[in-house]
């Protein structure tokens, strides 16, 4: 996850140097990013439902060799449709590495205590790699371009996504055994196992895909157009970059805290604190001269972010056991990431059309409170 980190976090720091070199428009580059987006919208879920059934090792490896490659691609681009290709081909490696740690760790840990801070730790490394690799990415921009920053990311991706294959095991039979004949225990009880099939039917699953599609709106309007808005008000690109790496290093705190919320209240109220603590920060976005308050921001911003991750996988594990958790955490991110594909597009086009992102991020607010209230009003369902 250490990587997803590097692939969701770090994309508006190759914003202005695009823009420069091709005189692209904003809208356009966020199409590279909606083209990663939906890569990994479709690889989320295949790699979700064999790690259900199969080895994690296999599936991560071959997730090493697209995500990798496809970035590495990234510094010979030309022209659009090249980018987009190029990221797509990313996307499509980049799935696997959020479904498959986030399903095999909820069924290594079955039945054994602080399950949610485990699942806390695992997801924490997606924060940490947008800490690490934010302002290293900036660094190498200065220092020795983006078509070679593109270069050597894919290297490290590559390398880092293989080693892990190399180490990640699926849970022991008895561990399999459990989960898929009597489900998953959390801070809540047991819960029966569901197919996937009775699980699209139920309707708190609608309930966490629309917080999720929401949550991920925002996000992904964040990681590409945080970094130009901030530049705009006057703060330096080094600053904005490091403020972006910022938010994924506060989110870290927030993905352990989420963990130990949940095992004493249970995943529901943490996602609902999360979407509220969001929607709040964004007044304060709005509000932006400074870069002390950018640095407010992403504080906040990150740590209630944090909050959600884990929660927005561990409620399905509370609500629909283990059986096809994999590939029910793939459905879920897969519907939230191709729908919040076009989400930077879309505030990139509203943003050439008006010159501002103020009406984009109110909007966004408004969205992330009633996600805060379903969250809130979401009930476990029956089997």
């Amino acid at each position: 996850m250490f990587t997803l980190g590097e692939a969701m976090w770090t994309f508006g720091i190759f914003f202005k140097p695009l823009e420069n070199d091709f005189g692209w428009t904003r809208a356009v580059i966020s199409s590279g990013y909606t083209a990663f987006l939906i890569g990994y919208g479709v690889s989320v879920i295949i790699a979700g439902r064999f790690a259900d059934r199969h080895s994690p090792r296999p599936i991560l490896f071959m997730s090493a060799l697209l995500a990798g490659i496809g970035t590495c691609l990234c510094s010979l681009v030309q022209s659009i449709s090249q980018f987009r290709a190029f990221l797509f081909i990313a996307g499509l490696g980049a799935g696997a590495t959020f479904s498959v740690p986030a399903s095999v760790v909820q069924r290594w840990f079955y039945q054994r205590p602080n399950a949610g801070l485990a699942l806390g730790i695992v997801v924490s490394g997606v924060g940490i790699g947008g800490l690490a690799f934010a302002p290293l990415i900036n660094y190498l921009i200065l220092s020795y371009g983006w078509r070679n920053t593109y270069l050597i990311v894919g290297i490290l991706y590559l390398l880092i996504i293989a080693l892990s294959s190399l180490v990640i095991k699926p849970p022991t039979v008895h561990a399999r055994t459990n989960a898929a004949g009597q489900g998953a225990v959390s801070s809540t009880g047991i819960s029966p196992a569901w197919t996937t099939t009775k699980a699209l039917t139920a309707l708190p699953f609608f309930g966490v895909a629309f917080v999720t599609v929401t949550v991920l709106f925002a996000f992904q309007v964040l990681m590409v157009h945080l970094v130009p808005y901030a530049t705009d008000a006057g703060i330096s690109p080094t600053l904005s970059a490091a403020a972006l790496g910022l938010m994924g290093g506060f989110s870290v705190p927030g993905r352990l805290m989420s963990g130990f919320i949940a095992d004493r209240v249970s995943w529901k109220i943490t996602l609902a604190l999360s979407c509220f603590g969001m929607a709040l920060s964004l007044v304060w976005l709005l509000l932006l001269e400074k870069a002390w308050m950018l640095y407010c921001f992403v504080s906040i911003y990150g740590i209630c972010h944090g909050l959600r991750v884990p929660a927005s996988v561990g409620i399905l594990g509370e609500f629909f056991g283990l059986d096809s958790l994999g590939e029910l955490i793939g459905i879920v991110a897969a519907i939230g990431t191709i729908i919040a594909a076009f989400s930077p597009y879309i505030v990139g086009f509203v943003f050439d059309a008006i010159r501002s992102y103020s009406i984009a991020f109110m909007i966004i607010m408004l969205f992330l409170l009633s996600s805060g209230t379903i969250a809130c009003l979401i009930k476990k369902p029956i089997a």
